[in-house]
């Protein structure tokens, strides 16, 4: 066809003006391009808005990739060819597994798809969905800009994409390669060592080391199928330590963002941590591992790390085939978060860390008596901020202590011969207590003499029978020493009880007498007798009480006996 005359207008101004375009071309550009990243909708995100694409590292949530480009034809009359061809979207992807772990790419574990394309040429539809390549010819060269507008479907686990547009006529070809990596980084954590291994008791080893978070993934999830498909990159270390928090003060160091990728032959990748003569240093700046190791922080020194390193001869990072090629932990990776065995977000960012230890403070608990001396063979019971006790009582002393220096403590620390006190709170060392920071509750038990107390020495009248201490940090040249004193202190006389008021008694009203309400008694008939002399007198029969071991014995009457 011929289009020699008709006029063409920018189907895309709000992208690409006419003005930048008209400048581009007057520089001596041949094309004028911006390709964009469109967010897919969300619940969360009903109406994404396009952004502009900045780098080469994909994005880790599903969406497009919009090319916008315009092309200009320098005309020559005449049959003149022009040719426009777009590639479909192609992804390169590698195995996961159950874990969220991923296999080092090799031929077995890699794969590559075509991603469908939306194709638009001069504002036109011409092909929606495409998973091949588009080819336009034209036997004469468009006068005209043209205007292309590329929409490439994408997903977030997408590892590696590419796409390829090509614009040829009678000049040569303008060719646009447009390649995309996963991006990663490592984020390297200053914390407390004895924190560290109270919150991942898991990640210390027989000798009291610490693991190196991935090459120690033993992928416990895994068939021995699963673990021998290729080699195993640790989704372990992506995670962070839960309750473990950098120690106060302190900034994590982050590295520079690099493109991590899988090919059927290799990796593209780059080194967790950067060593002498490190050839990608240029691309991502990353500590030394004495960057971090070396790292001052008042009132602690450096105890150990998680880091994973090569597997060469001194775990180490060099410039050698180990830290460079071979397979393994030690690179800036991703891994994926699963859920129902499908990955449903990818992880970008590792989480190692370097551990320090704070310079710990000597407790010595005395016992002053009376005269002036020391208890000696005395104890004391030792608790936490929440009251719990730590470990059996404790040997108070009695004699003069001396501060140890700063080193001194940091070998005893170091001793196999020391032993770490109950909860991480501190060390016992040739039965001395030595106290990491922090409130503790001192009390004494030894025995006090009767009608004593041991409480604590202090100018203060309600001197108490325990001590509540705070160890802080021992950030100067010379180390301290936390003291605690009791003393013995008489115990108070209780007084006399004071007796208790009788309360007054309210006398009980006496009742008023009832009134006689004998019946009057009937009179008893009196038997006719005879009549006698007045001064007679007549014996009445003697009564014997009824008894069954006597009989009732009638007398007779006597006469009568007159005087």
């Amino acid at each position: 066809m011929n289009n020699t005359t008709k006029k063409i207008t920018n189907p895309f101004p709000d992208v690409i003006s006419d003005d930048e375009i008209e400048k581009a071309f007057k520089n001596k550009e041949t094309s004028v391009e911006k390709i964009y990243f469109k967010p897919a909708a969300t619940s969360d995100n009903p109406n994404p808005k396009s952004e502009i694409v900045k780098n080469r590292f994909l994005k880790n949530v599903d969406g497009e990739y919009i090319v916008y480009k315009v092309y200009k034809n320098d005309y020559v009359s005449g049959k003149n060819e022009s040719q426009i061809t777009s590639s479909q979207g192609v992804s390169v992807n590698g195995s996961i597994s159950k874990d969220g772990s991923i296999y080092a790419g090799s031929e077995q574990t890699i794969t590559a798809s075509a991603e469908p394309v939306d194709f638009e040429l001069n504002g036109y539809t011409v092909a929606k969905n495409c998973k091949k390549s588009i080819d336009i010819r034209s036997e004469y060269a468009f006068k005209n800009y043209l205007y292309l507008k590329l929409t490439y479907k994408y997903k977030f686990n997408f590892e590696r994409f590419k796409f390829v547009y090509v614009y040829c006529h009678h000049a040569g070809c303008n060719t646009s390669y447009n390649r995309y990596f996963s991006a990663a980084d490592a984020q390297f954590h200053f914390v407390d060592d004895l924190q560290y291994r109270s919150k991942n008791p898991n990640g210390v080893d027989k000798d009291g080391k610490l693991k190196q978070r991935g090459n120690s993934d033993t992928h416990p999830s895994l068939t021995d199928a699963d673990k021998k498909k290729g080699t195993l990159i640790s989704s372990v270390p992506f995670y962070e330590i839960a309750g473990l928090a950098d120690i106060s003060g302190t900034s994590a160091v982050i590295t520079d963002k690099a493109a991590f990728y899988r090919t059927d032959s290799g990796d593209g990748k780059t080194s967790i941590l950067s060593f002498d003569k490190d050839p990608d240093i240029k691309y991502a700046k990353r500590p030394i591992l004495t960057d971090l190791t070396g790292k001052n922080i008042p009132g602690y020194v450096y105890w150990d790390n998680d880091i994973d390193k090569p597997q060469n001869k001194n775990h180490e990072f060099a410039n050698d085939k180990d830290t460079k090629e071979d397979p393994g932990n030690h690179y800036l990776s991703f891994a994926y978060e699963m859920k129902d065995g499908k990955p449903v977000k990818r992880l970008t960012r590792k989480h190692y860390y370097v551990t320090f230890r704070a310079i710990p403070t000597q407790l010595v608990v005395k016992y002053k008596k009376s005269d002036g001396t020391f208890e000696s063979n005395a104890k004391y019971e030792l608790l936490d901020s929440g009251n719990a006790k730590i470990g059996n009582e404790f040997a108070a002393a009695s004699g003069d202590i001396v501060a140890s220096s700063i080193n001194d403590l940091v070998t005893m620390m170091k001793s196999t011969d020391t032993t770490l006190l109950k909860g991480f709170t501190g060390y016992l060392s040739n039965g001395a207590v030595y106290l990491t920071p922090g409130n503790y509750t001192v009390k004494p038990t030894a025995q006090a003499p009767e009608g004593y107390d041991w409480v604590v020495d202090s100018n203060k009248q309600d001197s108490k029978t325990s001590a509540d201490i705070n160890i802080g940090l021992q950030t100067g040249k010379t180390t301290a020493i936390q003291f605690i004193t009791f003393v013995l202190k008489k115990k108070p006389t209780p007084p006399i009880p004071t007796p208790s008021p009788t309360p007054e008694t309210t006398p009980t009203p006496t009742p008023a007498p009832e009134t006689d309400v004998t019946p009057e008694l009937e009179p008893i008939p009196v038997p006719d007798v005879p009549d006698v002399p007045d001064d007679s007198w007549i014996p009445l029969p003697e009564v014997v009480p009824e008894n069954p071991e006597y009989s009732v014995v009638e007398q007779p009457v006597l006469n009568p006996v007159h005087s």
